[in-house]
């Protein structure tokens, strides 16, 4: 039985420490909790450190269980040998014959100017790869409308995985912020493509139990990120603190409002959660089922709107901590020996 595509997601990036240091035994314990909550689906990316390899370990003996989503980094040009032997480590390190479904992780030109690949010979690559059956389906992710469009109508485009939460929306757009609510989802909904919504508690910011004075290690990436820093970090607080305390009076957790208030949307297919540890998918657990109503979306949006500016500015994503190193390391494991450690 093939798995489906389920509204709750885990996501794999926290599994495989982006957010600090996690032990196997966590994530472990993480994914059965996710799979017993009846997550079908988990995100994964040749970028999430040890995410990849394990998954591997972790899902062997049940991969059917699982609808089982990874991506490629553009980490050099979008060649058809380059994507290629991208699925293929990928593939190894999951231990598996498929997946799922293959995304591109941003378009080529993302982080560095590699490329441009043609239009044709990309969508000739993603067609290809589904047609060997590595991959049952194409998706993409962080790829402006028209982008997204222009490959949409050359081949087949599963789904769009996009950064969307109650705090980014993409309202002020930049090449890693894009218009999401105005245009990304409207253009998904009418073509029939199905939206994969990722951070939707914004990296922890919303989540119950925040402490002004937490200092962030440098293994977790949000301490290279402008809203976790002293003067910022501080206004994102005092709005999880007021949205904790709605959602507590309405029986509920922030973090699953958060997930509630972005698979509102009738475009959004599924929600990724990136947990890591079986408590974090306890608190969401269930989100799914609430239905806010006009006004509780109306009480939401004006605790939303009490942001200061200075926090409002301060970007989700940045890649200045990113350097070619990183990116030198990626091309190497992709095309270096395999490995299935």
């Amino acid at each position: 039985m093939t798995a489906h595509l389920s509204r709750l997601a885990l996501g794999g990036y926290a599994l495989g420490g982006g957010y600090g240091a996690v032990s196997e035994a966590d994530a472990r314990a993480t994914v059965d909790a996710a799979l017993d909550a009846g997550w079908t689906t988990i995100d994964t990316a040749e970028t999430y450190l040890d995410s990849e390899e394990r998954l591997g370990r972790i899902l062997r003996g049940r991969r059917d269980r699982v609808f089982l989503a990874a991506k490629a980094f553009p980490c050099e040009a979008y060649t058809r040998r380059n994507l290629t032997a991208a699925l293929d480590a990928t593939l190894r390190r999951l231990r598996t014959d498929r997946v799922d479904l293959y995304q591109l992780h941003g378009d080529e030109d993302w982080v560095r100017p590699f490329g441009p690949t043609p239009i044709d010979e990309l969508a000739e690559t993603l067609t290809a790869l589904r047609a060997s059956g590595k991959a049952l389906r194409i998706g993409v992710s962080n790829l402006t409308v028209d982008r997204l469009d222009a490959l949409a109508r050359r081949t087949r485009v599963f789904s769009t995985q996009n950064l969307y939460s109650l705090i980014d929306r993409g309202h002020d757009t930049d090449r890693l912020h894009l218009a999401v609510e105005d245009e990304i989802l409207p253009y998904a909904l009418e073509h029939g493509i199905a939206v994969l919504a990722y951070s939707p508690l914004s990296r922890g910011l919303l989540a119950d139990g925040l402490q002004a004075d937490r200092v962030f290690a440098p293994d977790d990436e949000r301490h290279f990120l402008p809203r976790y820093q002293h003067g910022v970090y501080e206004h994102y607080v005092r709005l999880s603190e007021e949205l904790s305390a709605w959602a507590r009076g309405h029986g509920r957790t922030l973090a699953q409002l958060a997930v509630a208030w972005t698979l509102r949307h009738p475009a959004v297919s599924s929600t990724i959660v990136g947990a890591k540890r079986p408590g974090h998918v306890a608190a969401v657990a269930g989100a799914d089922d609430w239905e806010l109503t006009d006004g509780e979306l109306a009480e939401v949006e004006a605790i939303v709107a009490g942001l200061p500016d200075v926090a409002r500015a301060a970007r989700m994503t940045v890649w200045d901590h990113f350097d070619t190193a990183v990116l030198d390391r990626l091309v190497e494991r992709r095309h270096g020996a395999a490995s299935t450690s």
